[in-house]
């Protein structure tokens, strides 16, 4: 996804929060300052399914647009200038 370089190394990327009564997490002001977010930024949050410890959350920006964070997410794996023949391969082995 559009994932923004953070701004400097976080000293310590894990933190533990607490679920509130109204099911509310608050997100540490250094990660919202790496991440670059400001006050109304759309986010995403995707469950992801953890073996071995059941389910977790990711929170990221939400992309402009999703086929161009898509193609500069697969960027570093895909071969160099063949972003999109690389991805039009993996849709035809989802169908």
């Amino acid at each position: 996804m559009a994932l923004r370089n953070p701004a400097r190394e976080i000293e310590e990327p894990t933190r533990e929060v607490t679920f509130s009564t109204n099911r509310q997490v608050g997100l540490a002001s250094e990660f919202a300052r790496a991440m670059k977010l400001t006050p109304q930024t759309k986010l995403l949050e995707v469950l992801v399914r953890l073996p071995g410890v059941g389910y977790g959350v990711v929170l990221m920006p939400k992309p402009k647009s999703y086929s161009k964070a898509l193609r500069e997410a697969l960027g570093g794996i895909a071969p160099a200038g063949k972003v999109d023949r690389f991805v039009n391969k993996l849709r035809d082995e989802w169908e």
